[in-house]
């Protein structure tokens, strides 16, 4: 998809947490006991390794503040989704944890999804899920808005022809107008509105709320 390049330390901290664990893990000791071995009695390639080898008990603690900062917003994103047990506490839900928890039910659910950490979304696009070789755009409307319209919806069904997506989710803790059921109607277009997503956070959550 069209989506802006990310930095290793995005990745790595959108990944699993021992990702970054195993992967700092693995380069330490390449650097701390791999690199000597090559340097052998090479006086050049000695004093290059000397200085890498430095440096290596640095590299691993980023590795380890990147599988810390994984495992929190991992453990965030959980707590986010299990908390949930009104339609009121997801309007309550500010908009980048409202799209943290999205993406939560979504990968509960079985889906590889990407989402960004900064504070604006993707050209529109704030999710992409990705299944059995399906991609679907998600757009997640800010929790302050109660009722998404026919452009809004429209907008996003050009982005899916665009980018040449196979479907396309609009979810929000509130509701939609005609206009924009009318227009999603027959199209690979899937309407979320706020009762809907709540029954769908509770059928994925670890322990799910009955409380209405």
């Amino acid at each position: 998809m069209a989506r802006r390049n990310e930095s290793l330390g995005e990745l790595l901290i959108k990944a699993p947490w021992w990702v970054s664990a195993v992967f700092g893990g693995l380069l330490f000791a390449g650097l701390r006991w791999g690199l000597p071995v090559w340097a052998g009695d090479d006086k050049t390639r000695q004093a290059l390794v000397s200085t890498v080898v430095g440096i290596a008990p640095a590299i691993l603690f980023l590795f380890v503040l990147f599988a810390a900062a994984s495992f929190w917003i991992g453990l965030r994103r959980r707590h986010l989704l299990d908390d949930q047990t009104t339609l009121e506490s997801l309007r309550n839900t500010p908009w980048k944890q409202f799209e943290f928890l999205v993406a939560e039910a979504f990968r509960r659910q079985g889906y590889r999804v990407d989402y960004s950490l900064g504070a604006g979304a993707d050209g529109g696009v704030d999710l992409v899920l990705r299944r059995d070789g399906r991609v679907t755009l998600v757009q997640c409307k800010q929790w302050k808005v109660y009722s998404v319209g026919a452009p809004v919806v429209r907008e996003m069904f050009g982005l899916m022809t665009a980018e040449r997506a196979d479907e396309v989710i609009v979810v929000t803790s509130g509701s939609f107008t005609g206009g924009a059921r009318a227009f999603a109607a027959g199209k690979p277009i899937q309407l979320v509105d706020g009762l809907q997503l709540l029954a769908l956070i509770r059928s994925v959550q670890t322990s799910p709320e009955t409380s209405t």
